[in-house]
């Protein structure tokens, strides 16, 4: 069984649909859409105490936003600054 392979030059022409003619301007680019804001909450801390939590905050690792008791736990028993004393030392 024999296979004979033909060569033959064939030319391939492709138009595209949607060529650009050199008249037209290319249309301007969509407005930027605005960046949600994140709005972070102070941390317990801060909020039962009414100060602005910074972001350095010192008590903010150890009295997330979604636990008051803590704070206001040891609020009682030792006082903030004392608490904030504490945390600063270490």
């Amino acid at each position: 069984m024999e296979c004979s392979d033909s060569n033959t030059n064939t030319t391939i022409t492709s138009s595209t649909p949607f060529s650009r003619s050199p008249s037209s301007s290319p249309s301007p680019p969509p407005p930027p859409t605005p960046q949600p804001q994140v709005i972070i909450s102070p941390c317990a801390a801060c909020k039962i105490l009414r100060r602005r939590c910074a972001d350095k905050c010192v008590l903010a690792p150890y009295f997330t936003p979604t636990e008051p008791a803590k704070f206001t736990i040891a609020h009682r028993v030792f006082g903030a600054s004392n608490i904030i004393k504490f945390l600063q030392v270490y």
